[in-house]
């Protein structure tokens, strides 16, 4: 439903948006994942077709957005960051004016059916300029989805809003990706976990990863708890292929609290217990942990500004 191939973006001398390559699937979620200035919002704007790209081809629908612009935009709800109200229209009458924009038939049941997956029935009467931001976000995505597109592309909808109104507009963008495709910028790595199926990363405006929330977090354990009764049991498991470091936590009747790191692409976990055993100690408990989205965006994030300094040594 979204693909893109190689899209470039320029800016005079500066390269917003270097070769992007990116693909979401009909009833998917993609988490467009990146730092503040990362190329998000200029890519966002290129898939759209508000922004023409330097070099590459973006397809809504399989309808290219360079050369047919004005089909593509038909199929595309886009939700800027800024959510694009007029504060002194009541909220029927702003979703009247964006239909007349989209030139919706039958403008009153498509208006109904957006105010009933807003959630905007109790204040449709009501001046926006009255309502919380929560709510006026929920009017700008309810004009997004005014003639009901198959493609939403939505940039930081939760941003500014209570926990309350982010479960709300989380839960109501899993139920439109049921039939939809949905492209979904955010710099917060809850809210990837909470909503995407799959995940790109972009940082200075090229991609470091893109795969499902398992591939691109790597599905390996990065460390574990361990509560043991061995003495030396740290000087043991710093010897361990595999095993970059180990912190005491803390001790109880005895038992020992550790946190063991282990190196990329490490599982030492099974020679640590066999380990202890062999020198007479016992293991009570050992949990493991998953690479947290956060860790795996700072490392990529860490070697790609490595790359670059070396490359303007």
């Amino acid at each position: 439903m979204i693909r893109a191939e190689d899209l470039t973006r320029r800016f005079g001398d500066l390269v917003a948006v270097d070769r992007v390559n990116l693909e979401v699937a009909k009833g998917s979620v993609t988490g467009f994942l990146g730092p503040n200035g990362a190329g998000k919002t200029t890519t966002m704007r290129m898939l759209c077709g508000v922004l023409t790209p330097s070099s590459g081809r973006a397809w809504i629908h399989d309808i290219d957005v360079t050369a047919h612009p004005e089909h593509a935009r038909a199929m595309v709800g886009y939700l800027p960051e800024s959510a694009p109200v007029y504060p002194e229209m009541r909220v029927s009458e702003y979703l009247r004016f964006r239909a007349g924009l989209y030139r919706v038939p039958q403008y009153r049941s498509a208006i109904d059916r957006a105010v009933d997956q807003c959630g905007l029935g109790k204040v449709r009467r009501r001046i926006i300029g009255q309502l919380s931001k929560g709510y006026r976000q929920r009017v700008a995505l309810a004009a997004a989805l005014l003639h009901d597109p198959r493609v939403l592309i939505l940039d930081e909808p939760t941003s500014g809003l209570d926990p309350t109104q982010i479960d709300m507009i989380r839960s109501l963008i899993r139920s439109l990706s049921e039939d939809r495709a949905i492209l979904l910028s955010t710099h917060i790595l809850p809210e990837v976990e909470a909503v995407c199926d799959s995940i790109v990363m972009i940082a200075g405006g090229q991609i470091l990863a893109s795969g499902s929330v398992e591939d691109v977090r790597g599905g390996a354990v990065s460390c574990c708890d361990l509560e043991t009764d061995l003495g030396n049991a740290i000087e043991l498991i710093m010897a361990i292929e595999g095993v970059a470091a180990v912190n005491h936590r803390s001790e109880r009747d005895g038992w020992e609290q550790l946190v063991v790191e282990f190196k990329p692409g490490h599982d030492p976990r099974s020679s640590i217990v066999s380990s202890i055993v062999s020198k007479g100690g016992r293991v009570r408990e050992v949990h493991s942990r998953l690479h947290g989205l956060d860790e795996v965006f700072r490392s990529l994030l860490s070697k790609s500004m490595d790359g670059c300094v070396e490359q303007s040594a």
